[in-house]
């Protein structure tokens, strides 16, 4: 299991898209607004934020 510095590093000020359990890249895609060692906090397009696990989180490559 990785630190919440390490989630830190990954994870910060980059766009991610959720994929949940199963890795289904059809899920909504956000800016991760603050990382914290209950998960990861990301902010969609209409504003508002979500709570969700690292691992359900998938970052998104520009050009992708």
């Amino acid at each position: 299991m990785s630190s919440t510095e390490d989630f830190k590093a990954m994870f910060t000020g980059r766009r991610v898209q959720f994929v949940g359990t199963f890795g289904n890249a059809d899920g909504p895609t956000g800016k991760v607004w603050r990382v914290t060692a209950r998960g990861v906090w990301v902010t969609f397009a209409d504003g508002h934020r979500e709570l969700f696990h690292p691992e359900d989180l998938q970052i998104v490559v520009a050009g992708d």
